[in-house]
């Protein structure tokens, strides 16, 4: 402002002399002078103002990409300035506009890199974690959230907030110690429950101060389980086969001897070797059943009367239930029908029902129903039985598993894959199975099929 006041005064003041000395050599009267000056003045500030307003109107190009300039520095959308071809700063504001389009290109594209980062994160079925020297977390995803049994947290957030687990951490900070990668298999306590996780950690430094780490968590329970029932049935089965085959070995090799030529001993041990022969054969059956049910093969769905059903399966059993004095009510209807594979059904019921036998208490009962509604129908197979463990029930479907040895040989013995097999057809028909046990109080198994 006070630049323009002395300019304004500076251009009065060349007005005032070139008027009087021109006034001097024309003889102007007072009057004229003053009209001479005053006509000079307002023409020169009227030259002034008009090169002011010009001047003005340019400098507002300027602002206005000074304007834009600072919005896209403050995240804002880049923008371009308009701008006539007459314009002594069109140049300029052309390499402007064009370095704007290039930071909107640029912007579009890291908001695409960012997004598909973000989406990757979600999706990957392994937890990823991301440090900083200062153990400040700015990268945590989903699934790394799930395993360690929380919610995921707003990113930055100390380390010591989110991550409890000793081991773990002791693991991070063992990383950015020794500056090497790490992987170790963890078992850490979640939501009251074990778990094994393979945790590798990959140690990343562009320079002492902004080291980084990032962890990665992958869910070993599963496999491990796996492992664990593959060793189950290694062990399970080794023995299942030794047993009768052993005793089978040994009471030829006993008939083949003196005590064969005895005719009562003699039918004894053949009776024994049938016996053992017999568990042979049925363990044999159950791991082929097993294996075909697996298979995907087309099959015919027929109408079933599962009452009818129910009833032959417990004609098969009926010997050992006799020998137990455990007795069958069977209050499926007699008009229940449904559309299904009977091989699938018949194999349900005949482990189902076989089960409910063999670990009924003397004398105990079996109950079975069956209901159904639209879309499903269900199957309920209730015994009195020994019951199953609470500790034991997650298990009762894997392969092999007998529970507590001791205690089930005592009432029966058995292959182990009865429930599989089970778990296996209603699996493959897309179902459910669930197992409701007190133990010394009875167990009742309910099978879930779609219609």
């Amino acid at each position: 402002m006070t630049k323009k006041v002395f300019k304004y005064l500076s251009f009065w003041l060349v007005i005032f002399l070139f008027s009087g000395v021109l006034s001097s050599l024309l003889r102007f009267t007072l009057k004229q002078w003053l009209l001479m000056i005053g006509v000079m003045s307002l023409a020169t500030f009227g030259v002034v103002w008009v090169a002011n307003f010009w001047e003005s109107r340019q400098k507002q190009e300027l602002k206005a990409m000074e304007n834009r300039m600072v919005s896209t520095v403050a995240g804002g959308v880049p923008r371009g300035v308009l701008a006539e071809p007459d314009s002594p700063y069109y140049d300029l504001i052309r390499q402007f506009n064009d370095m704007q389009n290039f930071v909107q290109q640029a912007q579009q594209t890291a908001q695409r890199d960012v997004t598909n980062y973000r989406s990757l994160l979600a999706s990957l079925p392994v937890g990823v974690i991301n440090i900083n020297r200062a153990h400040t977390i700015d990268v945590f995803n989903e699934t790394a959230a799930a395993l360690l049994g929380i919610q995921r947290p707003e990113t930055p957030i100390s380390e010591g907030l989110v991550i409890r687990q000793f081991t773990l951490s002791e693991l991070i900070t063992q990383t950015f110690n020794s500056q090497k990668n790490q992987q170790s298999i963890l078992n850490l306590q979640i939501n009251g429950e074990m778990k094994q996780y393979e945790v590798s950690t990959l140690y990343h430094q562009g320079d002492l101060k902004h080291a980084e780490v990032m962890i990665i968590i992958y869910d070993l329970t599963s496999v491990l389980q796996v492992e664990r029932m593959q060793s189950d049935f290694l062990a399970n089965a080794s023995h299942e086969l030794k047993t009768p085959l052993t005793a089978i070995t040994g009471f030829i090799e006993t008939l083949q001897g003196q005590a064969g030529e005895d005719r009562a001993t003699r039918e004894m041990f053949l009776d024994i070797v049938a016996q053992e022969a017999k568990r042979l054969s049925s363990l044999v059956n159950d791991i082929l059943s097993l294996s075909r049910v697996q298979q995907k093969r087309e099959a015919v769905h027929t109408e079933l009367a599962i009452h009818d059903m129910v009833t032959e399966q417990w004609q098969h059993v009926m010997p050992l239930a006799t020998t137990k004095s455990v007795t069958l009510r069977n209050d499926v209807a007699d008009d229940f029908m449904i559309r299904g594979l009977k091989t699938d059904v018949d194999m349900i019921l005949q482990n189902l029902i076989g089960n409910a036998v063999k670990y009924n208490v003397f004398g105990g009962d079996i109950h079975v129903t069956a209901y159904k509604d639209h879309q499903h129908w269900q199957l309920n197979v209730k015994d009195t039985g020994i019951g199953i463990p609470t500790n034991q029930q997650t298990r009762i479907f894997e392969r092999f598993y007998r529970g507590d040895e001791s205690r089930q040989r005592k009432i029966a013995s058995g292959t182990g894959l009865g429930l599989a097999i089970v778990n296996e057809i209603v699996n493959k028909h897309n179902g459910e199975i669930k197992v409701q046990s007190q133990v010394a109080v009875g167990t009742t198994v309910s099978v879930t099929l779609p219609l």
